[in-house]
């Protein structure tokens, strides 16, 4: 017992050893992952603070080295599993193209490693510091719609709280001293982001009981949005009353950073009331007592065992990502679908996707109206060149795409729910307005989710072994008789020509009779 507790400096620099060897070869088989990351850092503002992330957790880890000293490190090969775990997320999201989770899962596999190396006793000790980590992967676009919806919700209500007549449509509202809309730099996002990283250090540095530290993290989340919606109307209101003078330009986003700033400074100082000391304890008892010999072969065996088993997935993942998907033809838009017959001619306009040669963009007529047809497919998915993808939209000059949910619909043989919205676009420079239904067929199956899409894709490159995707969209102008024509003229239009572009897609890949 004398031995284990008087000769823990032996044992930690065995075990920092083993945790850099670890750290510097899993940085560099997953170097493409790693490098994507320093792209996006580099590249956008709302994740410059990427490139502090690991001096930060370096210096909180330091922050705590005389309670370090107290503890003594065992490795825990059962952490291992988690990292097989990890590895595994790692090779379906590279696989699917769904850069954030496999940006999340290199850095769980990094922090399971370590944790391994280190172990649980002394990673359960270090897990703020670790799991910090995860604030070095570039996300949070996901939140930019539901939090432009809430910030335009609550700036028009507030508005009209005030008094002031608003009319809203969508993220789009007009007062009567001139117009507003929530765009993306308008959704807090940024602010968010950056009060919940400060929050995360602020919280671990300053308390030490697990639930102030949760509290003070919930806040630093809930505040920022609630705040970001009042610096909206704000803003809405100095250039109300100033008669659009200000607030409008360049002071716009001056202003908003000077107020998040007001605010996340009034968080902290309240915070600082109930700050937390905690003296290092002298000895805490390892998990089992063990020689330095058995711990530091222990070691170098769990160290060993991480890097190998990262490099049998990056392997793995290569001899996958080296089969080729067989494409016998070009896509061929149906020449016609019950009473719906093909017009000469372009479409009225060009979708914006991501580059592929299998394209269709048609247009067709019955006796009610008109409809055009928009497919794009990617016979092997990749990153930059996959069906679910913000890049894929309805036009390249969309002025507008009023969202108006989801509506389940025939497509043929079944029944699927596609994304519905009113889009304002120029044609032959006049602005109409069309009604488009949106959905994904990945390998071989329609769906309108996102989520399930990307994890029907990774099944699907199990068994049967598929990787193809295509976005597909169905539009038709909202003319005199209104919305609710429009969606029955588009009904019967999916219904009729759904059947016929599922068969040119599997022909293209050599799936039809």
């Amino acid at each position: 017992m004398n031995e284990t507790a008087t000769s823990p400096t032996p044992r930690w620099r065995t075990t920092l050893v083993a945790c850099g060897v670890v750290f510097v070869a899993m940085l560099w088989l997953f170097r493409s992952t790693g490098e994507g990351m320093v792209y996006t850092w580099y590249n956008f503002e709302t994740y410059t603070h990427g490139f502090l992330i690991l001096p930060i957790s370096l210096w909180l880890i330091w922050q705590k080295r005389h309670h370090l000293a107290a503890f003594t490190p065992q490795p825990s090969p059962l952490i291992l599993l988690l990292l097989v775990g990890m590895l595994l997320v790692w090779v379906l999201a590279r696989l699917t193209g769904v850069l954030v989770v496999e940006q999340l899962a290199f850095v769980g596999a990094l922090i399971s490693a370590l944790a391994s190396v280190l172990g649980w006793q002394v990673a359960r000790f270090l897990a703020f510091p670790l799991l910090f980590l995860f604030f070095a992967v570039p996300m949070g676009e996901d939140l930019v719609p539901p939090m432009m919806e809430f910030t335009a919700t609550f700036t028009v209500e507030a508005l009209k709280l005030t008094g002031i007549p608003v009319y809203r449509d969508g993220l789009w509202f007009s007062l009567p001293s001139g117009n507003w809309s929530v765009v993306e730099a308008c959704s807090g996002v940024r602010y968010l982001i950056a009060s919940v990283t400060l929050g995360f250090m602020y919280a671990y540095i300053t308390y030490h009981t697990l639930w102030k530290r949760l509290l003070f993290i919930t806040l630093s989340a809930v505040v920022p949005i609630l705040a970001n919606g009042a610096r909206a109307y704000m803003i809405v209101m100095i250039g109300h009353l100033s008669g659009m003078k200000y607030a409008t330009g360049v002071d716009h986003l001056i202003y908003g950073w000077f107020f998040f700033g007001i605010v996340m400074f009034v968080l902290f100082w309240i915070g600082s009331f109930w700050q937390e000391h905690e003296d290092p304890p002298e000895f805490v008892a390892p998990p089992r007592i063990m020689s330095n010999q058995t711990v530091g072969m222990r070691v170098l065996v769990v160290a060993a065992v991480s890097v190998i088993l990262s490099a049998s997935a990056v392997w793995g993942l290569g001899r996958i990502e080296v089969m080729e998907t067989r494409t016998v033809g070009i896509l061929q838009a149906p020449e016609g679908a019950g009473d719906w017959t093909r017009l000469d001619g372009p479409a009225l306009w060009a979708p914006k996707h991501q580059a592929t040669e299998f394209t269709i963009a048609a247009r067709y007529a019955d006796g009610s109206g008109e409809a055009q047809l928009f497919v794009v497919l990617f016979p092997r998915q990749r990153q930059g060149g996959e069906a679910i993808n913000q890049d894929n939209e309805i036009s390249t000059e969309l002025v507008r795409l009023n969202k108006l949910g989801t509506r389940s619909v025939s497509l043929g043989s079944e029944q699927v729910s596609v994304s519905q919205g009113k889009a304002i676009l120029p044609v032959n420079g006049v602005r109409t307005e069309h009604l488009v239904w949106q959905w994904y067929r990945v390998a071989g199956r329609s769906l309108s989710n996102r989520y399930e899409g990307k994890a029907w894709e990774a099944l699907a490159r199990i068994y049967p072994g598929r990787a193809d995707g295509a976005w597909i969209a169905v539009t038709t102008p909202i003319d005199k008789q209104g919305l609710q024509a429009a969606e029955s003229r588009l009904a019967e239009f999916a219904r009729a020509i759904t059947p016929h572009v599922d068969l040119a897609i599997d022909a293209v890949l050599g799936l039809g009779d």
